[in-house]
């Protein structure tokens, strides 16, 4: 298994999974080959792969669920938040309009909504980022830290579990039936 497909895996697989909308995972250009692949293999299965940015040595890959996380986008919560960030979308389309913000010079912190985090804490992080959490997971948590706490443990565990398969010798496709 390469180096790309393990870290695909343990950073998305609770995107394939079906527990998360959406992972960000960064991989070096050389992995650009397997993630092709795994692109091909997942598109079955409704996952995209999309390269948000592109430095000199690596690739910013978010990998959705496309009707997944078109739901979290269509909820009128998220559409007024993003609107407030000049976003204009029907679909998931707001994905190429994402890529492009990331490709500026600060970093979209509202990405948090495309990766299925609370609203509330996406906000709480953009106010203020350095102080006024409650607790550090998989996000900084500003609102229900009991609820993220068990979706910290949920992913932990996803990601343990799929981490043991690939070192037991298992690919992704094999691993999530699109083989």
């Amino acid at each position: 298994m390469s180096e790309t497909e393990f870290s695909v895996g343990k950073n998305c697989g609770v995107t394939f999974a079906g527990i998360k909308p959406s992972s960000l995972v960064s991989v070096k250009k050389e992995g650009a080959n397997d993630l092709k692949s795994l692109s091909h293999s997942f598109k079955k299965k409704g996952i995209s792969f999309r390269v948000l940015k592109e430095t000199q040595n690596r690739l910013v890959v978010l990998v959705y669920d496309e009707k997944r996380l078109d739901e979290v986008l269509k909820t009128s919560e998220a559409k007024v938040f993003l609107l407030s960030f000049g976003y204009s979308y029907k679909t998931a389309e707001a994905v190429n309009e994402l890529a492009a913000r990331m490709n500026k010079k600060d970093f979209p912190h509202e990405i948090g909504v495309f990766l299925g985090y609370p609203i509330e804490d996406v906000k709480g992080f953009i106010e203020s980022p350095l102080s006024g959490y409650k607790t550090v997971g998989t996000w900084k948590v500003y609102s229900n830290e009991e609820c993220a706490a068990k979706t910290f443990e949920q992913y932990r565990r996803c990601s343990q579990n799929i981490c043991q398969k690939m070192v037991s010798g298992f690919d992704l496709a094999d691993i999530f039936g699109v083989a």
